[in-house]
């Protein structure tokens, strides 16, 4: 029994409800706004449109508009106008996507061919998405909702949006309901999965790049704001010092007069902007008022009084007070009519910040007040700085009784802070300061700051305590600077992430109708794989952990004298008892040496061999690969030279040691006197056999570097007296030779110790020594030096011989090497002491070189600090 088909309106609601449900989800706004990283719903709505045909287009159209509006920041009318226009931009996206596809590809198709996918992703997303790009970014522009400045990065961030939406979502969509539904449901875990796991790893990238953009822009504007509130932290501590420069001329002086105190501040209002004038309020007890008026009439103020002002701002004469603060001196002067003899005490806001100060010893400034300059309110502070007779009293009582006065700054707030700011440019920045002591009152900048909702976290808010009272400081970036701070980093990000999404999803769908044939290209690859192995040279083995021999190439069946299928299953024990724990094995050959074991022959002789072993995973089950050699050949020649170099050192060097002392016993007239042809003789051949001796010793040397055997004790040494003791033990060679040896220790700081052999240190230095002596010059010098050089110490032995051959310097340090045929008889040399002393460095974790020149040849060799 068929199932009815679901009516046309049913999907069109269904469609209203998921287009407004994914946009909602979908909305991860990117400053400016107004866009979205990824917009899936365009990408459902196309796949509803293919697969159900154009009807479904008035469910898209609604859905938009209900989405739109439901984002809008108030309903009104320019709101529903705008979400129509923006609906009407994404519908008309979707019909001119699904005609391009049915028309260029010819849908339904099941998407597996190259072509037919990426024209469909091309046709549907990219090219289809500049509609609604176009006219919902410019609706934006046409409704006043971002200006005309923002329309690109707008209308980039829209198209960008709006086709990876369709990248992603319209596989996904076709994944859940087109047909053939046995091809199209087997995609779910190759397509479905790796697309939704690459938009989410692109969506976090392209939302990490944009939260790093961010956190430099709020870095940036931070640091500026703090060097900000220090300029005006400075310039407020700048008024500060000016009031208690001129407290000090009070406190010095039996009495300030009127011209006196105009020298003294006048300049100092001309250097500090935002100053607007400065007062002498002395304090006057009411017992000194009418002395104090007669005072001052008789000094020229003719009809002086103490005069307060009324509501109106008219004056008339101060009632009768405790106390006065009548303004005596302030400049400018022509502050001086309508303000002379005004007492500020009147003033309960007044009197309260000057009882704050008399009793403090401080200065304290009063509540923001409006001053009227050209007729327009303009807010400023007054600050209080009390003067005392005599040096500061410690008590507060003191502090009443001796006060003197106060002196007054009328500071305007937006002169002063501008100054303070002028080297910031104005455009960059918002400033707002608030009196926050009692009530908050503006006292500079807008009462709210314009950003943003995307820029809030720009906002840098400090409090900034002034005279005892506390300002809030609120610096935020102007949109002029949000607009060329602006990158483009986080959307080069996203960029290539939708390259990379479209890529991944017609690489997956195109997998996914090729499969058979990489299931054969993989059946082809074991094959030519199996053949390989088959017919190797080498011998290859694999087996398990537990040692038994999983498969063997023919290779290795000769040479254990198998046959093949008698090695299959056949435990390793068997025929190689030395690897009976391959896990051990494994680790030990994987030092970076192969391992040689012994083997056994079917006719039971062993087998000497090397195994180079590696293991692989398959699933739960570990295996392990041998390659084997036999290195029986190898191992034949080293013990024949093993017995030659033992044969050496026993039977040669012994009785080369008799001859030696025989023919020294004849040369010393042992047997009486010998011929003088026949001492020559005997010379001649006490001189080989050292010569012989020499060599054998060399030989013996090189033979137990290369074999390991000669070891080291490396300990610190003093390195002067080492330089020292091989100075002396080759002083009388060198007398031989008629050449001068000289040390040099000049550079080396006393007690400078090195990490070496003492023996073998010696042998390097008599070798060097020894060298540049014989080649060396009767009279000629040879000098041995020494110097630091970073955390090594670098020796050096120089002659002032001819030079080294510059064909031979490239063979300098190898076996047997000499200039040519006739060195190693001129100077009694065996051609190994170089290479020696080079192996013997480099165990000592030192290197050794030379330069040479017509004008001599200098060896030199480096030791590390102990």
């Amino acid at each position: 029994m068929m199932r009815p088909p679901i009516p046309w309106f049913l999907h069109c609601l269904l469609l209203v409800a998921v287009y407004a449900l994914a946009g909602r989800l979908a909305l991860l706004a990117i400053p400016p706004g107004f866009a979205s990283a990824i917009f899936p719903p365009i990408g459902i709505a196309l796949a509803a449109t293919l697969l159900w045909g154009y009807r479904l287009l008035p469910g898209v159209w609604l859905g938009s508009t209900l989405l739109n509006l439901s984002i809008a920041p108030a309903l009104d009318a320019n709101a529903v106008q705008l979400a129509l226009v923006i609906a009407s931009g994404s519908t008309l996206a979707c019909a001119l996507g699904a005609w391009l596809i049915q028309r260029l590809v010819g849908y339904p198709d099941p998407l597996t061919d190259e072509r037919s996918i990426f024209l469909t992703l091309l046709l549907g997303g990219p090219l289809a998405c500049l509609v609604s790009a176009a006219l919902g970014s410019g609706s934006l522009v046409l409704f006043g909702v971002i200006p005309l400045s923002h329309w690109p990065i707008s209308a980039w961030t829209w198209w960008v949006g709006d086709s990876i939406g369709v990248l992603i979502a319209l596989p996904l969509t076709l994944i859940l309901f087109a047909q053939p539904r046995v091809l199209w449901r087997s995609r779910a875990s190759t397509v479905g999965l790796p697309l939704l796991a690459g938009c989410a790893l692109v969506v976090l990238i392209f939302l990490r790049a944009s939260q790093v953009e961010q956190n430099e822009l709020r870095y940036r504007v931070h640091e500026q704001a703090k060097l900000m509130l220090a300029s005006l932290q400075l310039s407020f501590r700048q008024q500060s010092l000016t009031l208690q420069s001129i407290e000090r001329l009070f406190a010095a002086s039996q009495q300030v007069e009127r011209d006196e105190f105009k020298r003294f501040v006048t300049p100092l209002r001309k250097q500090l902007p935002g100053l607007h004038a400065l007062s002498w309020n002395p304090w006057i007890s009411a017992a000194e008022r009418p002395r104090f008026e007669q005072q001052q009439r008789e000094l020229g103020l003719t009809d002086f009084h103490i005069r307060q002002r009324n509501a109106d701002g008219s004056l008339q004469p101060a009632g009768s007070h405790m106390a006065h603060t009548p303004i005596l001196y302030i400049e400018p002067a022509s502050d001086a009519p309508r303000t002379l003899g005004v007492d500020v005490y009147v003033d309960p806001l007044r009197q309260a910040a000057l009882n704050q100060a008399r009793d403090s010893g401080e200065q304290r400034m009063l509540a923001p007040i409006s001053l009227i300059q050209d007729d327009q309110p303009r807010p400023g502070v007054l600050l209080y700085q009390p003067v005392y007779r005599g040096k500061l009293p410690a008590t507060v009582t003191e502090r009443r009784q001796q006060l003197y006065g106060f002196v007054v700054a009328v500071l305007r707030a937006d002169e002063l802070i501008e100054h303070a700011l002028a080297a910031y440019p104005r455009d960059d920045y918002q400033l707002q300061v608030l009196d926050i002591q009692d009530t908050p009152a503006l006292l500079y900048g807008p009462a709210k700051l314009e950003l943003p909702p995307y820029a809030e976290p720009l906002l840098w808010r400090e409090q900034l305590e002034v005279a005892g009272r506390l300002l809030q400081v609120s610096i935020a970036p102007s949109t002029a600077l949000l607009n060329h701070q602006r990158s483009l980093q986080s959307w080069a990000v996203l960029a290539g992430g939708l390259l990379l999404c479209s890529l991944l999803g017609g690489f997956l769908l195109s997998v996914s109708g090729r499969a058979e044939q990489i299931r054969q290209q993989v059946r082809q690859r074991t094959l030519e794989l199996s053949t390989i192995l088959d017919h190797a040279a080498e011998s290859i083995l694999i087996f398990d952990v537990q040692g038994r021999v999983e498969r063997a190439n023919p290779a290795t069946a000769a040479l254990f004298g198998l046959q093949p299928d008698q090695l299959h299953g056949l435990n390793l024990s068997a025929f190689l008892p030395s690897l009976q724990n391959p896990h051990w094995a494994f680790h030990t050959a994987e030092q970076g040496r192969p391992l040689e074991l012994l083997g056994r022959h079917a006719d039971g002789r062993q087998l000497e061999l090397e195994i180079s072993l590696s293991r692989y995973q398959r699933g739960e089950q570990l295996s392990y690969i041998g390659v084997l050699r036999d290195i029986s050949p190898r191992k034949q020649v080293e013990r024949l030279k093993s017995e030659f170099v033992s044969t050496v050192s026993h039977e040669l060097r012994t009785p080369l040691t008799s001859i030696k002392g025989s023919l020294g016993l004849l040369l010393g007239g042992v047997a009486g006197p010998l011929p003088e042809q026949a001492s020559q003789l005997v010379q001649i051949a006490q001189s080989n056999s050292e010569r012989l001796i020499s060599l054998v010793n060399d030989i013996l040397d090189i033979e137990k570097l290369e074999s390991g055997r000669a070891g080291l004790h490396l300990e610190p040494l003093d390195l002067r007296q080492q330089l020292q003791q091989a100075l002396a033990h080759n002083q009388g060679y060198a007398d031989s030779f008629a050449v001068h040896l000289t040390l040099d220790t000049q550079a080396l700081p006393e007690h400078y110790r090195v990490q070496a052999d003492a023996l073998r240190l010696q042998q390097v230095l008599s070798n060097l020594i020894s060298n540049a002596v014989k080649f060396s010059s009767a009279g000629q010098q040879v000098t041995l030096c020494a110097e630091v050089d970073g955390q090594q110490a670098l020796i050096s032995v120089s002659d002032q011989g001819t030079g080294i051959d510059p064909a031979f310097q490239a063979r300098i340090f190898q076996r047997f090497a000499q200039a040519d045929g006739s060195d190693s008889r001129r100077q009694n040399g065996t051609g190994l002491g170089l290479s020696i002393c080079k192996a013997l460095v480099e165990r000592m974790q030192g290197s050794i070189g030379f330069t040479s020149s017509s004008a001599g040849t200098r060896f030199y060799f480096s030791l590390p600090l102990a």
